[in-house]
C-alpha cells in the first residue's frame, strides 16, 4: 500500500525553512512505517501534493533534497511518484524567488515518471514555463504523463505556444511519438491565450491518440480562435479518437459560427457524460445541431449546461431539440443548467415537462424571462424529480403567490429570487404564445423519447396481427 505525501495542516500559508524541515521530518516517519510494512522493493509514495501554501527557495530546497535522497530510502522517493499536484505553490511570491521555487520543486522529480501533473494557479510565463520544463517535457514526463492541468495560469498566447512546443515535440529516441500522444485528461482554463491560444491548443490536442477529459474553457476565445477547436475535435472525430471522452468543457468559447464542425464532433462522442457549452454564442441554429448531434450519441449525459447560448430567442425550435434531448437522458441526469437563455414561460414549460428522472439532481434555470405559465410547470415536475436537491430559478419574473408556491413546493432546495421581478413576464407575450401545446394524451406532442422505439412497436403488432 503506498501514501500520498501531503501538507500536515489545510491553512493557507507560508512554508518556510523551519515548516519544511518539520513537513519533511513528519514525512520521513510517515514512510518508514510504511517501509517497516511492505515488502523491500515495494514503492512506498507515488503521490505528493503540495498545493495551497506558499514555499519559500529555501523550503523548496529542504523538500527537493528529501524526494531525491538515497540516504533512508533507496531508490529516492521521488523515484516512485506518478502524481505530482503542484499547484498553487508560488503566490505571493516575488518573481525571482517563485521561478527558484518553480525549478527546484520540477526539477526534484527528474527521476521519476510522472503520470499525472498539476501545475494550476502558479503564474507562469515564458519563464515560468522555461522553470517547470522538467515536469511539462522533460525526462519526467517524456514517457509516462496522461493527465495534464494548467488552469487560471495566466497563459499568454506565446506562452501557451511554448507548451505546446513542449509537448508535441518529437521524443529523442522515437521522432514519431510525442508526450501529447499519451494525454487522456487535458485542461486548459481561465487563462489569457486568446485567439493564437486555441491554435496552439489545436496542435496539441490533434496528436492525442485516446483523450477522455478535455477542457478548453475561459481563455478569451473569439470566433477565429473557436474555429481552431471544432477543427481539431473533428479531425479526432473522423479518426475515431472521441470514442473514449467522458468529459468535455468548452465553456466560454464562441462556436457561432463553427457550432456544424462542434456537432459532427459530439456525434462520435458516445460515452459523453459531461458537457459544458456555456456562453458558447451557440443560438437556436446551433443548439439543434448539437442536441441531434447528442440523440445520435446516445450519449449518457449526467452533467449538461447549455447556459447563455440565446436559446429561444429566434424561434423554439432549439427548445424543442432540448426537450428531446432531457427525455434521452432522463435516466442519467444529474445536473442540467440553462439559464440566461431566452426560453420565456412556453420553453421553461415545454423543459419542465420533459423532466421523469430519479437521477436528477440539480436545475438551473435563472434569468429565462420566465412567468407564471412557466412557473406553474415547474411546480408540476417536482413529483417527477423526486431526489431533486438544487433548483435555481432566480432573476424571472414572479408574482407573490407563484413564489409561495414555489416556496411551498420546493422549500430550502429553491434557491435565492432576490433578481426576481415582481411583475409577471407572461404579460409581455401574445395570447398564442403562451397557448398549450398538450395533445390529447396529456403530453407534448413535441416530446419522443425515442422516435425509433415507437416505429418498432408499430411493426411489432403489425406482425402480431398477420399484417
Amino acid at each position: 500500500m503506498t501514501i500520498t505525501l501531503t501538507p500536515t495542516s489545510k491553512i493557507r500559508e507560508v512554508i518556510d525553512g523551519k515548516k519544511a524541515q518539520e513537513l519533511t521530518s513528519t514525512w520521513k516517519e510517515q514512510l518508514l512505517k510504511e517501509k517497516s510494512a511492505s515488502d523491500d522493493d515495494a514503492i512506498l509514495c507515488d503521490k505528493i501534493v503540495l498545493d495551497g501554501k506558499s514555499y519559500t527557495s529555501v523550503a523548496a530546497k529542504i523538500i527537493a533534497d528529501f524526494l531525491t535522497s538515497t540516504e533512508d530510502f533507496q531508490p529516492s522517493i521521488a523515484s516512485g511518484i506518478r502524481t505530482a499536484i503542484l499547484s498553487d505553490i508560488i503566490a505571493s511570491r516575488l518573481e525571482p524567488e517563485g521561478l527558484e521555487v518553480l525549478t527546484t520543486i520540477s526539477n526534484a522529480f527528474r527521476e521519476s515518471q510522472l503520470e499525472v501533473v498539476d501545475l494550476s494557479d502558479n503564474a507562469m510565463g515564458s519563464k515560468g514555463v522555461k522553470a517547470c520544463e522538467t515536469v511539462l517535457g522533460g525526462p519526467a514526463v517524456i514517457k509516462s504523463l496522461r493527465c495534464l492541468k494548467l488552469c487560471n495560469n495566466g497563459l499568454s498566447e506565446s506562452t501557451m505556444d511554448e507548451v505546446a512546443e513542449l509537448l508535441t515535440r518529437p521524443n529523442a529516441d522515437d521522432d514519431s511519438s510525442c508526450i501529447a500522444d499519451r494525454l487522456e485528461q487535458i485542461h486548459f482554463f481561465n487563462n489569457m491565450s486568446d485567439d493564437a491560444g486555441c491554435s496552439s491548443f489545436k496542435k496539441i490536442i490533434k496528436c492525442t491518440m485516446n483523450p477522455k477529459d478535455i477542457r478548453f474553457s475561459g481563455t478569451r476565445a473569439k470566433a477565429k480562435g473557436s474555429v481552431h477547436i471544432t477543427s481539431a475535435l473533428n479531425e479526432l472525430a473522423r479518426e475515431g479518437k472521441l470514442a473514449n471522452v467522458t468529459r468535455l468543457d468548452l465553456a466560454d468559447n464562441s462556436f457561432g459560427e463553427c457550432y456544424q464542425t462542434l456537432s459532427e464532433a459530439l456525434r462520435t462522442c458516445t460515452k459523453l457524460e459531461y458537457l459544458d457549452l456555456h456562453d458558447c454564442c451557440i443560438g437556436d441554429d446551433g443548439i439543434v445541431q448539437v442536441c441531434d448531434a447528442l440523440l445520435d450519441a446516445k450519449a449518457p449525459l449526467s452533467f449538461l449546461s447549455i447556459s447563455g447560448n440565446d436559446i429561444g430567442a429566434e424561434s423554439m425550435e432549439g427548445v424543442k431539440r432540448v426537450v428531446a434531448l432531457i427525455s434521452s437522458i432522463n435516466g442519467s441526469i444529474v445536473s442540467f443548467s440553462a439559464s440566461e437563455n431566452e426560453m420565456k414561460s412556453p420553453g421553461i414549460r415545454s423543459i419542465a415537462r420533459s423532466f421523469k428522472s430519479e437521477t436528477l439532481r440539480e436545475i438551473h434555470m435563472n434569468q429565462n424571462e420566465c412567468g407564471s405559465v412557466g412557473a406553474e410547470e415547474i411546480i408540476g415536475m417536482a413529483k417527477r424529480v423526486p431526489n431533486l436537491e438544487v433548483i435555481e430559478l432566480n432573476g424571472n419574473g414572479f408574482l407573490p403567490d407563484i413564489l409561495t408556491k414555489l416556496n411551498h413546493t420546493f422549500g430550502e432546495k429553491l434557491g435565492e429570487l432576490d433578481d426576481n421581478e415582481d411583475e409577471d413576464y407572461d404579460d409581455d407575450l401574445d395570447p398564442e404564445e403562451l397557448e398549450d401545446d398538450l395533445g390529447i394524451d396529456g403530453e407534448d406532442d413535441e416530446v419522443q423519447e425515442d422516435p425509433d422505439v415507437d416505429v418498432d412497436a408499430l411493426a411489432d403488432a403489425l406482425n402480431k396481427i398477420g399484417v
